[in-house]
């Protein structure tokens, strides 16, 4: 029903950056959306977070707007996108944190062992990440620890997306075979990797 609230001349005064055109948008879809992306991400305070986001990157890019395409769902899209976006940026956090505490960092009684056998599981690791040859460990640390999505590292080193998915593969398989040498522990950090930036 939405693509009959706004009517195309309204669009088209959009993208040429008519205030009144954006309030008029902003009434019509703002609800919806809102609770689009509150169903997604259960949280209040990141749902109004994003939805002002949206707005102001839909508003910001409108030039690249087709106006002759449903508006609301362009909108909705980019809600889907951004909700599911802070879903994954919320499971890194609450996984690095929990993985964190169980090696002992969290503690509110943290005893040196503990603190000096994470910090050193963390450093064999990082010097297995190293091993990886030059283009894997980028795209390695690019999606797995930067949280960057297959499309972002594609376009940024001019590769397919199936080379990026190839190159984790091997990566991950790489990691799991060196930690076995080392700390049984450090396998935590592969599942870590295996949860994130998988796109």
């Amino acid at each position: 029903m939405y693509k009959h609230t706004i009517d195309n001349a309204t669009c088209i005064a959009f993208i040429s950056g008519d205030k009144k055109a954006f309030e008029s948008i902003y009434c019509a879809f703002s609800k919806s959306l809102y609770r689009r992306i509150l169903y997604l991400i259960k949280n209040p305070d990141d749902a109004d977070e994003i939805l002002h986001n949206i707005f102001i990157k839909i508003w910001t890019g409108r030039e690249h707007i087709d106006p002759d395409n449903n508006l609301y769902a362009y909108f909705m899209q980019a809600a889907n996108s951004m909700a599911i976006d802070q879903l994954r940026k919320n499971l890194r956090t609450q996984v690095v944190h929990d993985n964190i505490s169980l090696f002992g960092e969290g503690r509110t009684a943290l005893s040196v062992e503990d603190s000096y056998i994470g910090k050193e599981d963390w450093k064999i690791l990082e010097s297995a990440i190293e091993q990886l040859p030059p283009q894997r460990r980028l795209i390695f640390k690019l999606c797995k620890i930067e949280g960057k999505s297959y499309k972002e590292v594609s376009e940024s080193l001019s590769i397919s997306p199936a080379t990026i998915s190839n190159q984790l593969v091997l990566a991950m398989k790489f990691l799991r075979q060196f930690v076995k040498q080392h700390h049984k522990e450090i396998l935590l950090y592969c599942l870590l990797f295996d949860y994130i930036g998988r796109r």
